[in-house]
């Protein structure tokens, strides 16, 4: 006995359709006939069944013999449908649990990416960071200092001004004019 999923792989079709071969649902000849073969290849699975149905009970039929009929199918229902339903629950869970598993699993690894991704960024601002304030120090250092020199030769010109300024000064107070006497004699004031 084949799964359906096997039976899938076999005739290279859906899951889905294979039960609606099975379930006796339209599709296409061609799918059809895949699954067939594959059947014939591998087995029918043991489950869906055909439900079958029972003959009309005739109108004149008796309360135990509508009970007996009951007990039969019930019995007949009780010892095929557990198997039936818990292998094709485990089949349809896994043809949808096993692609959901798989995006999952490539989510999981395209966070991961991103979060590595995201850890180089962040190194790279946080190195991009050091760096630039790095620059802005040096820069204020070169700013200031050479502020610092200008200031020390202004310093420098203003002493040199000053002394210029102070020895004329000095100068015009010294040069005494005096206006001689045309006589000779000293000056009258």
């Amino acid at each position: 006995m084949a799964t359906i999923l096997e039976l899938a792989d076999y005739a290279d079709v859906s899951a889905e359709n294979v039960l609606r071969v099975i379930h006796g649902e339209p599709v296409s000849e061609e799918v059809e006939r895949r699954v067939y073969a594959a059947i014939d290849a591998l087995g029918v699975p043991p489950y869906p069944r055909r439900v079958e149905v029972l003959p009309a009970i005739p109108p004149g039929a008796s309360s135990d013999e509508l009970l007996q009929r009951f007990q039969a199918t019930a019995a007949a229902l009780e010892t095929t449908l557990p198997e039936g339903v818990g292998s094709v629950v485990y089949e349809a869970l896994r043809v949808e649990i096993r692609p959901v598993a798989q995006h999952v699993a490539e989510l999981g690894a395209l966070f991961e990416q991103m979060l590595a991704r995201l850890d180089q960024v962040s190194t790279s601002v946080e190195d991009e960071r050091r760096d630039r304030l790095e620059d802005v120090a040096l820069l204020t250092e070169l700013v200031t200092s050479g502020w610092r020199s200008v200031d020390r030769r202004l310093a420098r010109l203003e002493k040199i001004v000053a002394r210029i300024e102070g020895g004329r000064n000095g100068r015009r107070e010294s040069r005494v004019h005096r206006v001689d006497d045309p006589a000779g004699g000293p000056p009258t004031g």
